[in-house]
């Protein structure tokens, strides 16, 4: 957006010009505060963050450019690394409202991508297969989580380890993503199945390709 047109928006609605100068400054805070912290975070231009951003971790967390966070002290925004060659990268233009994600490898997030209240985790955080000990003390395996470029992942979706999303696809609140999610696509429940496809797509596809769709990825139960 060019000066002229963000003056012209500013004495439009004066208070909308307020909310987005305090949320800048917050993201300015933010930004030194994770420096003066020598955490590995680097965050891109236009930065903006309404309530609470915790990152925790030792590995690597990238913004892109006029990334958003809107979140609140009692439901946070916490990208956490649990390794130090975990990366939490998120493209240009990325809303995060109260999202929790926990990687242990890769997790990345496309440009114009929104992700409400949900869980990203590319971890078990525990073997599935532990038969002796405590099993809350064992380590699972990891595998790299891609999401698109204008996705949608809705409040209190899980999307768990091994998954790819397809560009402009949609994850109905409250869905289990287990498995792939191919581009155009609405999909929702537990398995996370294909619904929908917006029409473009759906005249393309054909139905076996959307049934494969639906199956879960390799290794990602």
């Amino acid at each position: 957006m060019s000066w002229a047109k963000a003056i012209q928006r500013a004495r439009e609605d004066p208070r909308l010009a307020i909310e987005v100068g305090m949320a800048l400054a917050r993201g300015q805070y933010y930004r030194l505060l994770f420096r003066l912290r020598g955490q590995r975070v680097v965050i891109g231009s236009g930065f903006q963050v309404t309530g609470k951003l915790d990152i925790r971790g030792p590995g690597t967390v990238i913004f892109g450019d006029r990334c958003q966070v809107i979140s609140s002290r009692l439901a946070p925004t916490t990208p956490f690394t649990h390794a130090p060659e975990a990366v939490i990268r998120f493209g240009d233009e990325v809303l995060l409202t109260g999202t929790r994600l926990g990687c242990q490898h890769k997790i990345e997030v496309g440009n114009r991508t929104g992700l409400a209240d949900c869980r990203v985790m590319d971890t078990d955080f525990h073997r599935p297969d532990a038969r002796e000990g405590r099993r809350y003390d064992t380590s699972g395996g990891a595998k790299p989580i891609l999401i698109g470029q204008n996705v949608w992942v809705g409040a209190g979706a899980m999307v768990l380890k091994g998954v790819k999303i397809g560009d402009n696809a949609v994850v109905g609140a409250g869905s289990v993503v287990i498995g792939n999610v191919p581009p155009d696509a609405v999909v929702f429940g537990n398995p996370a199945r294909v619904i929908w496809r917006f029409p473009a797509a759906r005249a393309k596809a054909a139905p076996e390709a959307v049934a494969a769709a639906a199956d879960p990825a390799p290794g990602s139960r």
